[in-house]
């Protein structure tokens, strides 16, 4: 994946979705740049990561993740991020769709 060749942000969480994230970001430019429009000059990623506790449940760590232009490199939203506060059934059937979508 383009985020874990990259890795641009030094603070951005290593997971599988942050991985997929640069790669969209860099699509969109591509398709921009051949196309002749104005490239976002801030692109937003977010990031969902799953853990499975046992085997029924799962909990969450989300975060969301701003382009900065001038210093090249992605920067975390200030308290974008979120944690599950518990396992549960319901973040394991998100997990699942999670990791069929992605």
């Amino acid at each position: 994946m383009l985020g874990d060749s990259i890795q641009i942000a030094p603070a951005m969480p290593n997971s599988a979705h942050m991985a997929n994230g640069p790669a969209k970001v860099a699509a969109v430019a591509i398709v921009a740049e051949l196309s002749g429009w104005d490239l976002d000059p801030a692109p937003m990623l977010t990031n969902t990561c799953y853990s499975h506790v046992g085997t029924k449940n799962a909990m969450h760590v989300a975060s969301a993740h701003a382009g900065v232009a001038a210093e090249e490199t992605f920067k975390t939203v200030p308290d974008s991020g979120a944690v599950s506060m518990a396992p549960t059934e319901v973040e394991h059937a998100c997990a699942g769709h999670w990791a069929r979508t992605i």
